[in-house]
């Protein structure tokens, strides 16, 4: 009886394991649907309100990046007083072939630039049009990126989502980094990617070399083995403490 224990545990143990994996290999890189892996479709975004008086603006970089090959860095040039605090940037549902975001759950990541901590008092993600909606973002990091979600009501008619101008004091430089912009729909699915993903590029520098992996695999299979070995004495021990 403690034998079949033994078995029933382990093979739950391994139940676990390969329960986390799929979950893992589940969220791909290149699955969100705005990547900001290139500038193909920044095009799509729209900004309004103070964004030329604030010097609000946007631009692909490649020195930074949560998934695949870059984000975006959003940026402001305020030297003076703001007569008008509002505005941002945003992308319509229509690009997106929807006819609203009602129902749909609406994510990004984002990083801090670490010179910029002071200045991100009115960031958050929205959703604008039947009825405002936004999350704030004040809590993030200039070392790891921060998921922030949106979930739109159902009946919500909102044809715009996007992000807010973060700052209205004076700065003027990058402050915050945006990458996997995403937007999943009721069901659960999310809108594909619109063309903008490309893989990371690994330099020479990055990659392990052919020394280094054949050690490794040497290593690996060493480990492998004696693991093999060790659960063979144990079950081995086991069957004859109760034959």
């Amino acid at each position: 009886m403690k034998l079949k224990k033994i078995f029933a545990a382990v093979t739950a143990a391994a139940a676990i394991l390969t329960s986390s994996s799929l979950t893992a290999l589940a969220l791909e890189d290149g699955q969100a649907t705005y990547c900001f892996d290139t500038s193909d479709k920044l095009a799509d975004w729209q900004t309004y309100g103070s964004a030329a008086e604030t010097g609000f603006s946007f631009k692909q970089i490649t020195t930074n990046s949560k998934n695949g090959e870059g984000c975006i860095a959003v940026s402001e040039n305020v030297t003076g007083e703001i007569s008008e605090t509002y505005g941002g940037a945003y992308i319509s549902a229509e690009t997106l072939g929807l006819p609203d975001f009602g129902g749909c759950t609406i994510s990004m990541s984002v990083l801090l630039n670490d010179a910029a901590a002071n200045n991100i008092e009115n960031l958050s993600l929205y959703c604008d049009g039947m009825i405002w909606l936004e999350t704030p973002i004040v809590d993030i990091s200039s070392s790891e990126w921060t998921e922030v979600t949106l979930v739109v009501p159902e009946n919500a008619e909102n044809p715009r989502a996007g992000f807010t101008i973060p700052t209205f004091s004076p700065y003027s430089g990058e402050i915050i980094y945006i990458d996997d912009f995403a937007v999943t729909t009721s069901d659960g699915t999310v809108i594909a990617n619109v063309g903008d993903y490309k893989a990371r590029t690994v330099s020479e520098a990055e990659t392990v070399s052919t020394g280094t992996n054949i050690v490794l695999t040497v290593v690996l299979v060493v480990l492998i083995l004696a693991i093999v070995i060790g659960i063979g004495l144990i079950v081995s021990s086991v069957i004859k403490r109760f034959a």
